[in-house]
């Protein structure tokens, strides 16, 4: 087993470079990329860093609120064929425009968890994996229902009859969506604003790793437990191999610069 520990002076337990001791590094964007992802810092102060998701968690409550209103509007104002279409396939055409806008929201949520993750915010990725893809699935499983009744059962039960069998669905779509998007706000908001350093920087939860690999096999574990070990092992793991690929990616360009550092001083000694 590989320790995670390190046995430098550096706080929160974690490696990195010290800026004194770098030789001064000319600018490219690969050296920034890599910066990026972690900050190679060895003071105690660590940066935190938002994850700036709020307004497309905004954005998302405001879609399903434009859905829910579509749904109750379009057949009060499309009736007695005001309307080139049906109020019915209007409603459905948004439903599934509506899709599309949630999906590309859905990827942009999900590189901006993986970036914070990358950034050393574990807990706060595992709290909130589940929580962040459940708005675009109801409403792909909300898309599927629709197409099931108001296409493939229809015949059989005429449901285009009556606006009401929609509106329902929509309705119990939004209502459901909307508290996870609440939830998911909330969780947002409060982790912005406690401002924490990563999860990886806390010697507390570096030392209850080693610990769980020492001692996970002591005493009755349920598999609940067990699995939430594994999971933040997991995390741990990627993390670290993550870090370790950024920090051999820093070493070859701090390789490269001195060694075009000394060509030069030797040249100079010529």
């Amino acid at each position: 087993m590989v320790s995670l520990t390190t046995q430098n002076s550096h706080s929160g337990g974690f490696f990195g470079f010290s800026e004194d001791h770098l030789p001064n590094l000319s600018t490219n964007s690969d050296d920034d990329l890599i910066v990026d992802h972690i900050e190679l810092v060895s003071s105690p102060h660590v940066l935190y860093k938002p994850i700036r998701t709020t307004w497309a968690i905004v954005l998302n409550i405001i879609l399903y609120l434009c859905l829910c209103a579509s749904a109750f509007l379009v057949p009060y104002f499309c009736t007695n064929s005001k309307c080139a279409e049906d109020d019915i396939s209007l409603v459905m055409y948004i439903h599934g425009g509506i899709w599309f806008l949630l999906l590309g929201l859905d990827r942009y949520l999900l590189a901006k968890h993986n970036q914070s993750r990358l950034n050393g915010y574990l807990q706060f990725y595992r709290k909130t994996k589940n929580i962040r893809r459940l708005p675009f699935m109801i409403n792909s499983c909300a898309n599927a229902v629709v197409v099931v009744l108001f296409n493939g059962l229809d015949r059989h039960f005429h449901f285009k009859d009556d606006p009401t069998y929609l509106q329902i669905l929509v309705a119990v779509e939004s209502g459901i969506a909307f508290i996870f998007l609440i939830i998911y706000f909330v969780y947002t908001v409060i982790f912005n604003h406690s401002k924490a350093p990563p999860d990886v920087t806390q010697e507390e939860i570096m030392t209850s790793f080693v610990n769980s690999q020492c001692y996970s096999e002591l005493g009755y574990k349920n598999e609940n437990y067990i699995d939430q070990v594994l999971e933040k092992q997991a995390d741990m793991i990627r993390y670290l191999r993550q870090h370790s690929e950024t920090l051999a990616k820093r070493n070859l360009v701090l390789q490269e610069d001195l060694k075009i550092l000394r060509n030069s001083r030797s040249e100079r000694k010529k």
